[in-house]
């Protein structure tokens, strides 16, 4: 089945790994652009997945320099995507809802995104995966963001577990890079990207989406 050995706790990345929600930053990042004035939006968002508001922000300023004297950029995306986050819950990612149960059935299980912990509750809410998720770590909580492994780190010190005991499932790169370093065994979810031999480069395992994976998939990889 997999190399994986030794599991004592399932970690998950949120956006684009239990929900299809990084349509949102790019809406998100739009929305903010061209209210304050810039009519001719043209930045690329792909390189966005994954990583944090300030990240973001700072992208934004040295794409449209203008952006520069805008205060609190990040706050105002955080915003702009909470609110659409709130008005439609983005389409779970096909069987997340039941593998986020089937883990917690046989170990501890956390949450580790890069969007802040109002957007975790509200779509662990949504997804009515509340009591199946123990622990979560947004990115108020994290001095350094994905690709470092700050978060990750902190899930499993949350969790009392040794990061190479956690299994991590993720769809971005900056957020492999990140399980990488903090030293855990990863699952790439690959659904509807193209650049899969960097995820494969990344991760011990690569699935579409949850799909995928065998139905006593948990309780096989158990420590």
């Amino acid at each position: 089945m997999t190399g994986f050995r030794n599991i004592s706790a399932v970690i998950f990345d949120m956006d684009g790994t239990l929900v299809d929600s990084e349509i949102l930053t790019a809406k998100a990042v739009s929305e903010l652009c061209v209210e304050n004035g810039i009519d001719n939006f043209d930045m690329d968002c792909s390189t966005f997945d994954g990583v944090s508001w300030t990240l973001i922000g700072n992208e934004i300023v040295r794409h449209y320099p203008a952006l520069n004297v805008v205060p609190g950029i990040p706050d105002r995306l955080n915003e702009i995507y909470h609110r659409m986050l709130v008005n439609k819950l983005p389409k779970v990612i096909r069987k997340a809802r039941e593998s986020v149960i089937a883990a917690s059935e046989h170990m501890q299980t956390a949450i580790v995104s890069s969007s802040h912990r109002k957007s975790i509750e509200e779509t662990i809410r949504r997804m009515d995966i509340v009591e199946f998720v123990h622990f979560y770590v947004g990115a108020e909580d994290c001095l350094e963001h994905k690709p470092a492994p700050d978060g990750f780190l902190e899930a499993a010190e949350l969790m009392q577990v040794r990061p190479d005991e956690c299994l991590v499932f993720e769809d971005s790169i900056p957020g492999l890079q990140a399980a990488r370093s903090a030293g855990m065994q990863v699952v790439a979810i690959t659904q509807g990207r193209s650049n899969i031999d960097k995820h494969a480069a990344l991760s011990d395992m690569i699935i579409a989406d949850y799909s995928e994976l065998a139905d006593d998939f948990f309780s096989k990889v158990r420590k």
